[in-house]
């Protein structure tokens, strides 16, 4: 995740931040399944979308938190 896109992350709300961790959890699921069927062809990808929902969810609890 460049550092943009955590700017972008830290101007959004609480709100905006629950419906983007949903988003990304549904995203989530799909390649886990897509990896079981054998069609995830980059499997980087799922590793990489785990560190980007790590990354959302700190700044969501930081932001719960106040820090």
């Amino acid at each position: 995740m460049k550092k943009n896109q955590k700017k972008e992350l830290h101007q959004k709300n609480n709100e905006e931040l629950k419906q983007l961790i949903g988003k990304m959890n549904e995203e989530l699921v799909k390649l886990k399944m897509e990896k079981q069927a054998g069609k995830l062809k980059n499997v980087r990808l799922l590793e990489r979308k785990k560190h980007e929902l790590a990354i959302v969810k700190t700044i969501f609890k930081e932001k719960e938190l106040n820090l």
